[in-house]
């Protein structure tokens, strides 16, 4: 069950003793991106790129090799040719294979980061949506609900803004200046 799910089935069983008066919209505002983040997919592309960013990193190495290891029954102009395009190939596939692996490497920063800060909003949350003392009466139960909801607001605006600027970050970080020009520099 989603943190913020959990914390408003807590928050409705108070309401109906009359503990506490509360907008589901409105607590469950401050939640709205870490909820809906999922950070195992996230994971996945990261693992994906990776893997992708290491295949296109173990191709330009085999076609930077292909010069030296050029069959013995190949000569020439053939020879000469093979060794070439390769040669250009490689040197022309450099800068998108080390991009390729930059951005790997920073998304699977950011996922070990995010997987943090989703962790501790867990953690936070779960504190947050514990069971209140058995036999509290209901105006101490106000008291410990208010504070609860300051904790989870504070938990679910920090966590969901982590969120957001991380994604923010990757999003401006891989843009091309082509892209820019595209956008009118917007």
């Amino acid at each position: 069950m989603n943190p913020i799910d959990a914390f408003l089935a807590l928050l409705r069983l108070w309401r109906d003793r009359g503990a506490v008066t509360f907008d589901e919209d409105e607590v469950g505002a401050p939640h709205a991106a870490v909820s809906v983040f999922d950070l195992d997919a996230f994971g996945r592309v990261a693992g994906e790129l990776r893997t992708r960013a290491a295949v296109v990193t173990q191709t330009l190495a085999r076609l930077e090799t292909v010069g030296p290891d050029v069959p013995l029954s190949w000569t020439g102009a053939a020879a000469t040719a093979l060794a070439g395009a390769s040669g250009r190939l490689a040197v022309d596939l450099a800068p998108a294979a080390q991009e390729l692996a930059r951005h790997a490497r920073t998304m699977s920063a950011a996922h070990e980061i995010l997987g943090e800060v989703v962790e501790d909003y867990r953690t936070t949350m779960a504190q947050a949506t514990d069971p209140l003392a058995v036999g509290i009466d209901v105006p101490q139960a106000r008291d410990q609900l208010r504070a609860r909801l300051d904790l989870a607001a504070a938990a679910g605006h920090a966590a969901s803004a982590a969120v957001d600027d991380g994604l923010a970050v990757l999003h401006q970080a891989w843009r091309s200046p082509g892209e820019l020009i595209l956008a009118g520099d917007r």
